[in-house]
């Protein structure tokens, strides 16, 4: 088993406390796990990226050419890296901020989420990054939930573990999105 994943936005959106978060539930269940995180010097507000590559058996190296599976939190991440996404990947798309007409791949799946709307509707616009950690997780397996919610007492600082019950709910949205629409 492998799974990779490229999660792009902007400076923020939480991209690289999703890829660590994945990276840390990748752990927990005993795999290989590689993360990559890069930013701009912009900080809030530049581009942000990160890797993460999930595997059973060892990890060659982290960083990703084309990626089965990619996420996309804004616009600019769209235009830059939509094509990107290897023939046959999943492309999940956070429809609050992106405009996806001009966005036509036949040969990739698109998953569109409202993610900023979801989070907004959780009460926090700084959960859509969790919206799209349950989307993935739900799309792909690639870890379990319970391991997602057991990683964020890793991946988040102490003094923000009382947030842990909301982060959950928001990979709950995003995971009941992708569900949804497999229905």
């Amino acid at each position: 088993m492998r799974h990779d994943v490229f999660i792009s936005g902007f400076g923020g959106q939480g991209v690289l406390l999703a890829g660590n978060l994945l990276s840390y539930a990748a752990v927990i269940e005993g795999k290989n796990v590689s993360f990559f995180p890069a930013y701009g010097v912009e900080k809030r507000g530049g581009a942000a990226m990160c890797t993460v590559v999930i595997a059973d058996g060892e990890v060659g190296s982290p960083v990703i050419g084309s990626p089965s599976v990619s996420i996309v939190l804004n616009q600019a991440s769209l235009d830059k890296y939509g094509s990107r996404v290897r023939p046959g990947g999943v492309c999940i798309i956070n429809t609050s901020l992106v405009d996806t007409a001009g966005f036509d791949r036949e040969d990739i799946e698109i998953i569109r989420l409202p993610m900023n709307d979801i989070a907004m509707q959780l009460g926090d616009a700084r959960m859509v990054n969790m919206v799209a950690v349950g989307a993935y997780v739900a799309k792909t397996g690639a870890v379990s939930p319970a391991s997602l919610t057991e990683a964020l007492k890793d991946a988040l600082p102490e003094r923000n573990h009382r947030f842990i019950p909301a982060n959950v709910k928001a990979i709950e949205a995003g995971a009941e999105q992708v569900n949804n629409q497999k229905a």
